[in-house]
């Protein structure tokens, strides 16, 4: 079952990083599609990630209650994997339909709020956590043997996706409100 996971894990990050460029390249005027249909792959994706979460999570918090002790401490990367986790998969409801929806064939464009916003960088915010807390056991999980070089180039890479993502929804903000 974690193997499954960690498979599970690279295609969504996959997908995440195409329909995050794609969907930053949008916002900023210079792209024409988001990646919409690989997006809800993604989705699909993503629910059975968390549903296989879930039942680890589950697995751990028997064992806990079995030994007495819970270790939070020592779990700290444990709890926050699920936490960020959790918030990720509420905070993608705020994320469908947020910039605009299809009508009768027709699509427009909503008006982005600043509690929209709000909600984009937390979805932005989480979705790093997530990744960063999770790269070291995925590159274990899959074998990489010079994990912690591959885990510098990785961290060095996704913190500039994520700020070009964070970019292009702050730029994006800042037309709807000033221009």
């Amino acid at each position: 079952m974690r193997k499954i996971n960690t498979i599970l894990s690279a295609v969504i990050l996959a997908i995440f990083l195409v329909h995050g460029v794609m969907g930053s390249f949008l916002l900023l005027g210079v792209g024409t599609n988001a990646a919409t249909i690989l997006a809800w792959i993604g989705f699909g994706l993503i629910l059975v990630h968390a549903g296989l979460g879930v039942v680890l999570t589950v697995q751990a918090v028997r064992e806990g209650g079995k030994s007495g002790r819970w270790y939070l401490r020592q779990n700290a990367e444990f709890w926050t994997r699920r936490f960020s986790g959790a918030a990720i998969m509420i905070l993608l409801f705020f994320h469908f339909g947020t910039y605009g929806e299809t009508v009768n064939g027709t699509f427009g464009l909503k008006e982005f709020t600043t509690v929209k916003l709000i909600t984009q960088l937390l979805l932005i915010a989480a979705l790093f956590i997530h990744i960063f807390v999770n790269i070291r056991p995925l590159l274990i999980s899959l074998g990489v043997i010079k994990q912690k070089e591959r885990r510098v180039d990785l961290f060095l890479t996704g913190s500039v996706f994520l700020l070009f993502f964070t970019g292009a929804v702050l730029i994006y903000y800042i037309g709807w409100q000033y221009l």
